[in-house]
């Protein structure tokens, strides 16, 4: 099982029967930005991880044009805006702590997997339209941009997510 998150006390108190290996991997004891669901979020964020931010990130971040996903470099959200909640039905506090490929179900192309996981482990920008699952279980079709962001010393210490719910004529669906 891949235990990660604010869940792992729950699952391992409720299903210790099913674990086969121990929880601690060495990566939990690494220091980690505490998960924020605030308005300000992503600049608590900014400050804490000491973003070097160029201004049309900032300016892409401080618009309701864009469901945002911040995730730390293993890809575990630390930040999502209410555009996010209003297109997924999930509210940030059910996100917190996931990784965003919970989003993905059977109709999701797995080229375009594959591509977005290449570009992050690259760390580099990745485009692409990828078909996500709501809450309800409803299928939507997402363009999205993922940045990686660094710091002042120049190490990737975030990735951003932009991302809008397309129609099949290509255009975005403004909800």
């Amino acid at each position: 099982m891949d235990f990660c998150g604010p869940y792992d006390k729950y699952l391992a108190e409720h299903h210790r029967e099913f674990l086969h290996a121990p929880l601690l991997a060495g990566w939990e004891f690494m220091q980690r930005v505490p998960l924020t669901t605030e308005e300000s979020g992503w600049m608590s964020l900014a400050k804490a991880q000491d973003w070097k931010l160029p201004a049309s990130i900032r300016h892409e971040l401080l618009s309701d044009k864009w469901a945002i996903v911040i995730t730390d470099i293993d890809q575990i959200i630390q930040y999502v805006n209410l555009p996010f909640e209003e297109m997924t039905g999930y509210s940030s506090q059910e996100v917190l702590g996931r990784r965003p490929g919970f989003l993905q179900g059977e109709g999701t192309s797995q080229r375009i997997r594959q591509h977005i996981k290449q570009g992050i482990d690259r760390q580099k920008s990745v485009r692409g339209r990828l078909m996500n699952y709501r809450k309800d279980q409803t299928p939507y079709v997402c363009q999205l941009i993922i940045r990686p962001i660094v710091n002042r010393q120049k190490q990737v210490v975030n990735f951003i997510a932009f991302e809008q719910e397309v129609g099949s004529n290509g255009k975005s669906i403004v909800r």
